[in-house]
């Protein structure tokens, strides 16, 4: 990640059509997500978009003062903005100092906010059903009435278009691209697009033969397992049962053993080089290097590297799953929860131990990698007090369980994970871009 300096240049663009009526969307149906202080800076961007035709660049300085805001407040509004479709963040750098060009979508429409499942589940969550089934009635449509016979006039009665005219052929032939209601599209990690794509080129099967829940869980199992969508859709090929209901034709158990028996290749071998994925941080301690393995792999891709590539126990794959069935976290937290058991319980990947600090991690929700690790030092020197055990982070050098840890103390990897907290968290004068 990218550490955002007050100094750093900012500019807008409006890469939608953004209307007043869009307020009232935003505040009734986004806010409750993203939270006051992420509404508040899409308000800010808004404006600042309009500020811009008179003074092009201004510093993100002059937007914290504005807004009496820090930068890792700021940071964090603009992620919940980013992930819920609303922002999106390019970063250009020059020798020294760096412009962040930042693109303002829509909302969606309430139709399209209720019909989709992610925003509607999101709002639900935070605010119960009842509240969100409250908001949904706001914007139902009024019942329709019969008025009688129509008796509408159409285009064509009115105008009498001439199609061959040379002002329509024209217009056909203008393909520049005007703005419009465009909005943003909220990354997952897995594409249904990829998915049915790779699906029909093996099937005859279509979107329409999947239920919404049944997508769900491929979804969860494909994430889980470190599978992309190709080989997602070649194992729900194979079974797919035609002959079955609607709704119960995936075998899930079939499906759930053959993505956990599936071998990643790039792990087999000790010693082979691992593609460690996107750097999270801009920190190149071991600590931020292990966060970014937490957050990038797959739970059974993580614990294959914790064991030198060799394959995990299909006891401890079943741990894994039923982490996430059960206990519903995400693959970074899940992955922190196997590091500080097998660390902690040396090396046995005990099910009861994890089940107890993964219920641990559910009501701390705990939503990444950095979410739970922060959680459990908490925890671990409550229960060790003063004396000095072993620590509960191993260097990424000797990442494997059954290396000791390397010759910094305790003390040491106290300001380590202090440092690495101050990066992500901004310090006194930035935050994580």
């Amino acid at each position: 990640m990218k550490v955002l300096a007050h100094q750093d240049f900012l500019e807008v663009r409006l890469a939608s059509l953004i209307a007043d009526y869009d307020r009232d969307t935003l505040s009734n149906l986004y806010q409750p997500m993203i939270g006051f202080e992420a509404l508040s800076l899409y308000m800010t961007l808004w404006s600042e978009a309009n500020n811009e035709r008179v003074s092009p660049l201004c510093t993100h300085e002059q937007v914290f003062l504005r807004m009496r805001m820090p930068a890792s407040a700021f940071v964090d509004a603009r992620r919940y903005l980013e992930a819920a479709g609303l922002l999106k963040t390019f970063v250009s750098e020059g020798e020294d100092f760096k412009i962040y060009h930042y693109e303002l979508y829509a909302p969606k429409s309430p139709s399209g906010f209720f019909d989709d499942t992610l925003l509607y589940g999101m709002l639900i969550r935070s605010i119960g059903e009842s509240n969100a089934s409250r908001l949904k009635k706001i914007y139902l449509l009024d019942a329709k009435q019969n008025y009688g016979a129509e008796i509408t006039a159409s285009f064509a009665e009115v105008f009498h278009p001439q199609l061959d005219d040379e002002a329509f052929v024209e217009a056909a032939g203008d393909k520049q691209v005007v703005k419009g209601r465009n909005r943003g599209k909220i990354k997952g990690q897995f594409s249904y697009e990829q998915f049915f794509t790779s699906l029909k080129e093996i099937s005859q099967l279509k979107e329409s033969a999947f239920r919404k829940e049944e997508m769900k869980e491929v979804e969860r199992l494909a994430t889980l397992n470190g599978v992309d969508e190709k080989e997602a859709a070649n194992l729900v090929n194979q079974v797919y049962d035609l002959e079955k209901p609607k709704g119960q034709r995936i075998d899930f158990d079939k499906l759930t053993k053959i993505m956990q028996e599936r071998t990643n290749y790039k792990y087999r071998y000790k010693g082979k080089t691992v593609d460690e994925g996107p750097n999270l941080n801009n920190g190149s301690s071991d600590l931020a290097k292990k966060i970014n393995l937490m957050e990038t792999k797959a739970p059974k891709d993580y614990l294959a590297y914790l064991q030198d590539g060799t394959k995990p126990a299909a006891a401890d794959i079943r741990l894994i799953n039923d982490l996430s069935k059960n206990y519903h976290l995400p693959n970074p937290v899940i992955n922190a929860v196997v590091d500080y058991v097998l660390t902690k319980a040396d090396n046995v990947l005990s099910r009861a131990y994890a089940e107890k600090v993964a219920a641990s991690l559910v009501r701390e929700n705990a939503r990444t990698a950095v979410d739970a690790m922060n959680y459990l030092r908490k925890i671990d020197k409550k229960t060790r007090g003063k004396k000095q055990t072993k620590k509960m982070v191993l260097p990424v050098e000797s990442i494997k369980p059954t290396d000791k840890p390397s010759t910094s103390d305790d003390g040491d990897w106290e300001l380590e994970w202090d440092r690495l907290m101050d990066e992500l968290n901004g310090g006194d004068d930035g935050g994580k871009a």
